[in-house]
């Protein structure tokens, strides 16, 4: 039995543990795979490589006994979106359509890089399918239920369902995710967990299952931003994060004045303006101010659709044509084919006009972070969604409306737990940076972090 409680520790916390010898990484693990095993939620993994995960834990302790780690993270245990290849189990990406696929045949590129320094594969977790929803429905492995609220089902968010659930429930601590619209950061303020949704560019994607070239992003989940800056540093390879510190005082945000506030639930808008006093109190320049760019990617949108439509179209053409098309989600199929009303003008003005608005977006901010809720709602009820087609659609763009303008522009960002909603469901705040400057939010919400805790856990 563990000399160390396990429960409700950090990724970094459990490491501690790890090092002065209270915890083993087989006694984690076991923890970890039982905790699932006897989770009344069972929709929360597809699979659990518990084999794989016990004998990577077995040969980490061995590690450790010898002296020779391979990082200060060596036996500590990681979920993965089953977007992610993982030797041995099928890639099935949410769909029934790849429920018996062929069997991966190694890991997925990032997965092998955190598997080289010592990070344990524990299994792969439920998720939208093929990625595409914010609010994590899944008619094929069930949805997971969101663990915060009065007792009455929510959804989870998406499409990295299973991984925000996974650490909000305390089944591991950390999951990888993936964000094309807002997969990991809508989950993440949905479930009460802090996640990371990285510049497109930032990891390698091999090995990973698609849904939009041009927007897929990876990204993380976790307890806290400390543990998301030790993964993103082994996403790349690396042991140790390189990571420049900042104060409170040396930061500047812009909140935007439009678009992501219209139609805010009160709650959220509350919560917001006590984590803008709480962030000024302690030494923040926070201005509030228009931001036109927002208003220049949503008429876009509105007027030439969007990159996740045409790509996952073009992406899936192949199955959206077969006999197959009947075992997806009914849901994600008609999304996919409202393709056949985009034009090649629309993607290449898309394109086009993408690259100008990074580069604005670059010029507007400078130094400055944008800070804004990661999504106008709270986590809604489930049955009214899985009952409504109509109901589902709007809730899903609403839910995707703030956290999609991340990914079109290319900005890197954070969102953190601010605090729960009447019916006890958490609230998010979204901190952004442009394209290429992952370091940078990271270290800023680092700094967040510690003033925004206490408001969280009120």
């Amino acid at each position: 039995m563990a000399q160390f409680d396990t429960s409700g520790k950090t990724a970094e916390q459990l490491a501690d543990g790890l090092a002065i010898g209270k915890l083993t990484s087989m006694e984690l693990v076991s923890e970890c795979i039982a905790a699932i095993e006897n989770c009344p939620d069972q929709s929360i993994f597809i699979s659990v490589a518990s084999e794989r995960a016990l004998e990577e834990a077995r040969r980490s302790d061995l590690r450790r006994q010898s002296g020779v780690i391979q990082s200060r993270w060596d036996g500590i245990p990681f979920a993965w979106k089953d977007i992610f290849d993982m030797k041995g189990l099928p890639t099935t990406a949410g769909s029934e359509v790849y429920r018996n696929a062929e069997v991966a045949t190694s890991d997925a590129v990032v997965l092998e890089d955190c598997r080289k320094l010592g990070a344990i594969a524990l299994g792969k977790t439920n998720m939208s399918e093929f990625g595409y929803s914010g609010l994590g429905l899944n008619p094929h492995y069930g949805t997971p239920e969101n663990p915060h609220g009065d007792g009455v089902a929510r959804v989870p968010g998406g499409s990295s369902a299973g991984s925000a659930i996974a650490v909000a429930r305390g089944l591991c601590p950390v999951a990888i995710g993936s964000d094309t619209a807002g997969s990991v950061r809508v989950p993440a303020s949905f479930c009460g967990v802090v996640g990371f949704k990285s510049s497109h560019n930032r990891y390698s994607k091999a090995g990973v299952f698609q849904l939009s070239s041009s927007l897929d992003s990876l990204g993380c989940l976790g307890r806290s931003v400390s543990d998301l800056v030790q993964v993103d540093a082994m996403m790349r390879g690396f042991s140790e994060p390189s990571l420049e510190t900042m104060t409170l005082d040396e930061l500047s945000f812009v909140v935007p004045t439009s678009i992501v506030f219209d139609d805010i639930d009160a709650d959220i808008a509350d919560a917001f303006d006590q984590a803008i006093s709480t962030l000024e109190n302690a030494g923040a320049t926070i201005t509030r101010e228009v931001f036109p760019i927002f208003e220049q990617v949503t008429r876009l949108f509105s007027e030439h659709g969007t990159l996740t439509v045409a790509e996952a179209f073009a992406l899936h053409e192949e199955l959206l044509n077969s006999e197959d098309a009947a075992r997806m989600d009914q849901r994600v199929r008609t999304r996919m084919l409202t393709a056949n009303n985009f034009t090649t003008s629309d993607y290449i003005r898309l394109q086009w006009e993408r690259e100008t608005l990074q580069r604005k977006t670059a010029e507007c901010l400078q130094s400055r972070f944008l800070l804004f809720p990661t999504a106008p709602i709270t986590a809604p009820e489930l049955a009214a969604l899985e009952a409504s087609d109509e109901l589902f659609v709007a809730t899903n763009l609403k839910a995707l409306r703030n956290t999609m303008l991340g990914n079109y522009l290319g900005t890197p960002g954070v969102s953190l737990p601010i605090g729960k909603d009447r019916y006890g469901l958490p609230i998010g705040v979204l901190v952004s940076a442009p394209f290429g400057e992952d370091a940078l939010v990271l270290a800023a919400a680092l700094a967040m972090q510690g003033a925004l805790a206490c408001q969280a856990e009120r």
